[in-house]
């Protein structure tokens, strides 16, 4: 049988889908410039930025305290002060490549057009621009791919709210403002997730080789996945980690040999000063007396839930248990005692849109008018909490923990569904026609 051939006018159609997806895109990054201009600083992308700068255009030490310093005054607009965070870069030299890349490329476009300008802090809003695009790109899919993990398909008009709602959340609004890692992050190892599912074991192992960094939104995900490549023996998946991180080292040794101990010590300033959001300060100052023993139990209680959890959900043959096991690590991390960001909630919207579902399940009568009311009132949550909640430490306590701590108690209301599925055949048929 003949293959159909490509012709002109096909040519042209593709084309001007082309067309306009670039003119989107120019119009979305100029929109996000706009906003990088007026809002925030870019705290969590500017190490990255203004390292990759001076590596390749002032010839610095990324890792030194001069660009530390650059990024504090960008932030504080001063020096910092004893406690606060001193935004050292703290992205391993192998897997910063990724971020030097694309100056290298225009250092290439240099030499042979002179006259382009040297990358400057001037560019600082652009580079924002772009990130915030590449997150809200990021986001969408954190939305949709749990629900097509799920399986379901809700009208256009909900989903339609359900993004528009997340694409305003003030966490995610934090995240892109602050040009957080956390949704690109997560977003890769969901991608990881997707692989090891369809059996692609090497790009699962490139995706959790290149995520390995920002632990504290990564860990318990990148610990996940390699448990059930280890539980599955997906020998390849490991193979995929060693290669990548083999070729990065390599490359990075041969630009940068001495970048470890530099690194290191990036890392441990960041550490000793990074007391940011964590269950355990708000614990010990709503209960001085043993706050920071329940926040020990807490904690403790959690590992040992999600330990039960991740081995229960790989040991069955069920891959939507597996992404529940999944969404649950998301929801649990912020609650770890990680030092943290409100940005770092963000990538919460997975384990949300995974509950939708089964959800739906539950309610016979006016489904989606229930949910519509319960993604409204979730994502208002942090709005409402800092309006009517009178103590500003309560309130920030609060609108830190809430989120999480709600999205552990929607994954239990729904695991029974996950676990059991309660539907026949005539049953799923009948829900069906409902949509």
């Amino acid at each position: 049988m003949k293959q159909p051939k490509f012709s002109f006018k096909d040519f042209q159609i593709l084309l001007a889908f082309v067309l306009l997806g670039l003119f989107l895109a120019a119009v979305l990054v100029t929109l996000n410039w706009w906003l990088a201009g007026q809002f925030g600083a870019g705290a969590d992308l500017l190490p990255a930025w203004n390292g990759a700068r001076a590596f390749l255009f002032e010839n610095t030490d990324p890792y030194s305290q001069t660009i530390a310093q650059e990024t504090q005054r960008a932030v504080y607009g001063r020096a910092i002060r004893t406690g606060e965070h001193p935004y050292a870069l703290d992205i391993p030299f192998p897997l910063f490549l990724f971020f030097l890349l694309p100056l290298y490329l225009y250092q290439l476009l240099q030499m042979l057009l002179p006259a382009l300008p040297v990358p400057d802090p001037s560019w600082t809003i652009w580079m924002r621009a772009v990130w915030m695009t590449l997150s809200e790109i990021g986001l969408v899919f954190l939305v949709f791919f749990p629900l097509r993990l799920a399986d379901w398909r809700p009208p256009r008009w909900f989903s339609v709210l359900l993004l528009a709602f997340a694409l305003t959340w003030s966490y995610a609004a934090s995240a892109f403002l602050d040009g957080s890692f956390s949704i690109l992050l997560v977003l890769a190892l969901v991608g990881a997730l997707f692989a090891m599912r369809d059996f692609r074991d090497e790009m699962a192992g490139f995706l959790l080789a290149i995520s390995a960094m920002k632990w504290e939104t990564t860990l318990l995900l990148w610990a996940f996945l390699i448990l059930a490549a280890l539980t599955a023996r997906r020998w390849r998946v490991f193979s995929g980690i060693g290669m990548t991180w083999f070729v990065l080292g390599v490359v990075a040794f041969l630009i940068y040999p001495n970048w470890f101990w530099p690194y290191a010590r990036a890392v441990a300033a960041n550490w000793r000063a990074d007391d940011l959001l964590t269950p355990a300060r708000f614990l010990e100052e709503w209960l001085p007396n043993f706050g920071a023993n329940l926040s020990l139990l807490i904690v403790s209680a959690l590992l040992l839930i999600l330990v039960v959890e991740w081995f229960a959900a790989l040991r069955g043959k069920d891959f939507r248990r597996v992404v529940w096991a999944f969404a649950l690590a998301i929801a649990v991390t912020p609650l770890l005692g990680f030092s943290n960001t409100f940005a770092n909630l963000a990538p919460l919207v997975f384990s949300f849109a995974f509950i939708l579902p089964f959800a739906w399940e539950r309610w016979k009568k006016f489904p989606y008018l229930i949910l519509s009311l319960i993604v409204a009132l979730f994502f208002a949550l942090p709005l409402l909490l800092r309006t009517f909640v009178a103590s500003s430490l309560l309130a920030e306590g609060l609108t830190f923990l809430l989120p999480p701590i709600l999205i552990l108690l929607g994954l239990y209301w729904i695991r029974w569904y996950v676990v059991h599925p309660p539907l026949t055949w005539l049953d799923g048929v009948k829900r069906e026609l409902q949509k």
